[in-house]
């Protein structure tokens, strides 16, 4: 790095300035004062040349306007271990910040993430993934391209949520209502979710080779936004799932009564069945989603014993988020549990 240093006498001390060229060839400078000896001054001439060297200037000024929107493209495509689902989580991320995203990133401020994220109508758990990916985007900005000099994401706060969150779960009458009342595809869809636990890409994505007499096999998911298949949400997400000899009955019966997808798919129209799900769902009580059919295979999984790595295991996820996530009372599980209780304690007297 080129820089000239120069010493002078001020205000009864000695002041130390470094003069330096950036990489556009412009020239700044950096100083301290207040050296009782000019050889003090002299000392602190190491330190000042490092945290120069250290603080991140623009690589070039083709970058240096860049937005974030930008700039997360540039970076994704220079990662190519990542997941496309991974990618999504990033892309999702930045544009949760809406507005904020198409700024460039030398112009967006703490206020300016804090406010926007403070407006979010998500989940926690996904507010917190997104920050995390935006963390490690500002943090590329700040080395190794010098776009910025600072990452504030990390000290962004989100919101706390006002009471607890409700994990919703289908009663085993409600889910006797849903199969009364719906038929083929989405009859079907419903079944695999609610003897399953899959998540909605890994059920669009279900092709015939996945299925066999005693489980189903998850390999990858549907991309619902671009109509194509990815790796599972994680490394976890593949797996094996043993069935039921019900949900296995249903499946040989709906594949011999209708005609082969040419791509070998369960869901030939798997927008149309998710909807029609969502329809369905949403008849035997409003505040239900497909998503609620995970909660309940989780935790009647958990009611009836099974360990939380197994559980976590068949859901493609990690032990730590099956405990945070679904370990929680239902008002059946806790009678279960009084039942339990009075029986243990009552053979000791």
């Amino acid at each position: 790095m080129k820089h000239t240093t120069t010493y002078r006498q001020k205000d009864s001390g000695w002041q130390i300035i470094i003069s330096y060229k950036d990489t556009d060839g412009k020239w700044h400078q950096k100083s301290r004062q207040g050296f009782q000896r000019k050889s003090d001054a002299k000392e602190a001439e190491a330190e000042l040349l490092a945290q120069i060297k250290k603080a991140p200037r623009p690589v070039d000024r083709s970058i240096s306007d860049i937005t974030l929107v930008e700039f997360c493209k540039e970076y994704l495509k220079l990662r190519k271990s990542i997941t496309q689902g991974t990618k999504h989580n990033y892309i999702n991320a930045v544009d949760a910040l809406r507005d904020v995203a198409k700024k460039p990133m030398r112009m967006i401020t703490y206020l300016d993430v804090q406010t926007a994220v403070s407006g979010w109508n998500i989940a926690p758990v996904t507010q917190k993934q997104y920050l995390s990916k935006l963390a490690i985007l500002f943090r590329a900005a700040v080395k190794p391209y010098g776009i910025i000099f600072t990452n504030f994401i990390p000290n962004i706060e989100i919101p706390k949520a006002k009471g607890t969150t409700e994990r919703l779960t289908v009663s085993e009458e409600q889910f006797r209502k849903l199969m009364a009342n719906t038929k083929d595809d989405i009859k079907l869809a419903l079944a695999i979710c609610y003897y399953t636990g899959l998540r909605r890409g890994e059920l669009l994505g279900l092709t015939w080779p996945d299925i066999s007499k005693q489980s189903i096999t998850i390999n990858k998911q549907l991309d619902t936004k671009h109509f194509g298949y990815m790796d599972p949400k994680t490394k976890n997400g593949f797996r094996t799932i043993p069935i039921p000899g019900v949900l296995a009955k249903m499946l040989t019966q709906y594949k011999n009564s209708h005609p082969l997808d040419i791509h070998r798919r369960l869901f030939s129209r798997p927008y149309g069945t998710y909807y029609g799900m969502k329809q369905a769902i949403k008849k035997i009580d409003r505040r239900l989603s497909p998503h609620c059919l995970r909660h309940t295979y989780a935790t009647t999984l958990l009611a009836k014993g099974v360990d939380i790595r197994t559980v976590a295991a068949l859901m493609g996820d990690n032990a730590q988020t099956v405990i945070k996530t679904y370990i929680h009372y239902s008002d059946d599980m806790r009678r279960a549990a009084a039942d339990d209780i009075e029986k243990i304690f009552a053979e000791n007297f």
